[in-house]
């Protein structure tokens, strides 16, 4: 890395995860007590510069330690209904690639893992294509001329990960203590399950395989091809497949048509895997996404994957149905049939659901199309719905199946806006609710 070893020790990386835990309790509690002499206004500011300094301290640990206590705070920092503002906007910083390790550390866990089968490669460029929270890309060329793209796990990092899990699980327990009641246990239980996938190269090539699959038919997605002779379960090996930047796209100035064109496409991607497939790649990070001049969309990271429950997925197409049809008082009742309710069992009060309602139809206007990212006003309805049903919102819980899936809604809508896309959004989500699947659903709230 650059200037820095990568810490693998397990006692090292405790000690430093179990001293962030306690200073970010020290100070919560600091403040509360301090709460107790103060204004309301007062009360609001200090608070603001509490969770600030706290995600600070989270924010520059975690991109340190890289592994998972990185990879989580790019999870918490794309989720942005589980955190205040304050804290969501220091660890969006965890999006941005992560120092790259030595090449020789790189080079030998190649030769270890792959054995005879490294005779396959004739070159591995030394310089990465990128570096993230679990392992890095290497561009290289096969004996039989073929360029591909090599993921390598970083050496070491799956000896510490279970040593990470258990202190992270008490810091990520204080952090959300602050905006909700709900018990953590269940999402942490899916946030540890959807983190130990992510370490199987194996397992995700069988899911790149899988949505090659699925898409084989949608000539707007690609999905590189796996080249299974040097691939493990720490080498990912893959046909190198290059397009436009995430960065270069936002910051050059490509045809707003063009741009649609990706974020449909790209819309296409969730829409298809949650109603129609049950399989939703979920990591919405738009560095795991590249542009084609002719509009395809590349789809390069498959280790965060969701299996949708059926339930749950028609589910999803009742409250989609209700709310684009007006019919608000149905919403509470089809999120308790999806298990989001009060904590005491109690549907959501019907004026939360029909405040939230409103703004969102904003999005599926059938005659003045949305533009994301052009209406700033948008951010400051949905500040003050949080703010007037902040005490209801903090006794709603919801099932843990449901994190990735609102974790890559709520990604995509970034994307969206990064893209400034504009679209006829409501006949794109009409379109993949398909009519059969529709009326096969039976369940509350119809």
């Amino acid at each position: 890395m650059a200037g820095k070893e990568l810490i693998r020790s397990a006692a090292s990386r405790m000690f430093r995860l179990g001293g962030l835990a306690g200073r970010v309790g020290v100070s919560m509690a600091g403040n509360t007590v301090a709460n107790l002499f103060r204004d309301m206004e007062s009360r609001d500011e200090h608070r603001a510069i509490i969770l600030m300094k706290n995600a600070l301290r989270v924010k520059e640990l975690l991109g340190q330690l890289k592994g998972v206590p990185m990879k989580i705070g790019q999870m918490i920092s794309l989720h942005e209904k589980l955190l205040p503002e304050e804290v969501v906007q220091v660890l969006k910083t965890l999006q941005q690639n992560a120092p790259s390790v030595a090449f020789d550390d790189i080079l030998e866990l190649i030769k270890n893992e792959l054995g005879d089968r490294f005779a396959y490669i004739r070159h591995i460029d030394e310089k990465s294509l990128a570096a993230a929270s679990i392992g890095q890309v290497h561009r290289a060329v096969l004996v039989n001329g073929a360029e591909i793209a090599l993921k390598i796990q970083y050496p070491g990092i799956d000896d510490v990960i279970r040593a990470d899990l258990k202190n992270l699980k008490g810091l990520l327990k204080l952090l959300f203590s602050m905006f909700s009641r709900m018990d953590m246990e269940p999402v942490w239980q899916e946030l540890k399950a959807r983190l130990m996938e992510e370490l199987d190269y194996e397992k995700e090539a069988a899911s790149m395989k899988r949505m090659a699959k699925l898409f084989e038919d949608d000539d707007r997605i690609i999905v590189p091809r796996v080249i299974d002779e040097v691939t493990t379960r720490h080498i990912l090996g893959m046909e190198l497949v290059l397009g436009i930047s995430a960065d270069t796209v936002s910051e050059n100035s490509y045809p707003q048509s063009l741009k649609n064109t990706w974020a449909k496409s790209m819309v296409s991607l969730i829409l298809k895997g949650l109603f129609h497939f049950r399989f939703l790649h979920a990591d919405p990070n738009i560095a795991n996404f590249a542009f084609l001049e002719d509009g395809r969309l590349i789809v390069y990271d498959f280790g965060c994957m969701k299996e949708v429950p059926e339930e749950l997925c028609r589910g999803y197409i009742r409250l989609v149905s209700a709310f684009l049809n007006h019919e608000y008082p149905k919403i509470p009742v089809i999120l308790k049939s999806m298990g989001v309710h009060k904590a005491n069992g109690n549907l959501m009060p019907w004026q939360m659901a029909a405040d939230f309602a409103d703004v969102f139809q904003e999005f599926f206007d059938p005659v003045a199309h949305y533009t994301f990212g052009d209406d700033e006003k948008i951010y400051t309805k949905l500040y003050e719905l949080g703010n007037k049903h902040i005490s209801e919102s903090m006794s709603m819980v919801f099932p843990k199946d449901i994190i990735f899936i609102d974790r890559t809604f709520g990604g995509h809508f970034g994307n969206l806006c990064r893209l400034n896309a504009h679209a006829d959004w409501r006949s794109i989500i009409l379109a993949h609710m398909s009519p059969v699947i529709a009326d096969n659903i039976n369940g509350a709230g119809e």
